[in-house]
């Protein structure tokens, strides 16, 4: 899990310097995420959306949620957040993906050492990846679920929103900061306590089933930042995805959150 993390960040990172560097003379496209939800179809700053680039894949269907008559983000409904989230959490395909992948890794490099290590009916055999499966999709669903149930009684808008920036540093900055700081639906910033929600529901879950000396709240809490460091990533991972080659978006849309 915190393999799985780190390297979607620094993968990240250096394919953005890398794509910068190239065509730091060129305005940035305004071409969607390939990541395959709602908010992937619509370029948007604060307070405008712009159309997908010509050739682009169609948008999901819950991609009107983000446009409106006038231009401008419109604000979502309860029954549009909850669209928003069951979308999201089980209709694409790094729903089922991500989570084969993570505990591909994870049984790959089991956690723990001596006495404390994965037991083997959590890092040996088919019935292993069943369990870190589980898990790891369970942590998946819980996180989300969270995200969704604190930021509809919050008023939290759920959609990343890009920088309308072209500096690689104010907008990687942008993206972390929306971890911690994102919008309302009434447009203003606030705390985005959601997010923290989503993060503490994603690494506590695991305390219900995982092994001993792996369900206790030192655990939780280390899977709790984890989750957390998710978050900013998946947002870097929104924020510069139209710079990157396409077959690199759709791997990370497959494997990331």
């Amino acid at each position: 899990m915190k393999v799985s993390g780190l390297t979607l960040t620094f993968a990240i990172l250096i394919l953005v310097v890398g794509s910068s560097a190239q065509d730091g003379h060129k305005q940035l496209p305004n071409a969607p995420s390939a990541q395959p939800s709602p908010d992937a179809a619509w370029q948007s700053d604060a307070t405008t959306a712009q159309a997908p680039e010509s050739g682009a894949n169609s948008p999901s269907p819950a991609a009107s949620l983000n446009a409106s008559s006038t231009g401008r983000m419109r604000s979502l409904g309860v029954g549009d957040k909850f669209r928003y989230y069951f979308t999201e959490t089980y209709f694409q395909p790094g729903a089922y993906i991500g989570p084969a992948f993570r505990a591909g890794l994870r049984m790959a490099n089991p956690p723990g050492t001596g006495p404390t290590k994965y037991p083997k009916e959590w890092s040996q055999g088919a019935e292993a990846f069943g369990r870190n499966y589980g898990d790891a999709f369970a942590e998946r669903a819980a996180s989300h679920t969270a995200t969704f149930v604190v930021g509809a009684i919050l008023k939290e808008d759920p959609r990343y929103i890009r920088s309308s920036s072209h500096s690689f540093l104010a907008r990687s900055f942008h993206a972390v900061s929306f971890a911690f700081v994102d919008r309302s639906d009434s447009e203003h910033c606030m705390p985005a306590v959601s997010h923290f929600a989503g993060a503490a529901a994603g690494g506590f879950i695991g305390n219900a089933y995982l092994p001993d000396g792996f369900n206790n709240a030192t655990h939780a809490g280390q899977r709790t930042a984890i989750g957390f460091g998710s978050i900013a990533a998946a947002n870097l991972f929104q924020e510069f995805a139209p710079s990157m080659p396409r077959p690199v978006r759709t791997f990370f849309s497959l494997i990331g959150r």
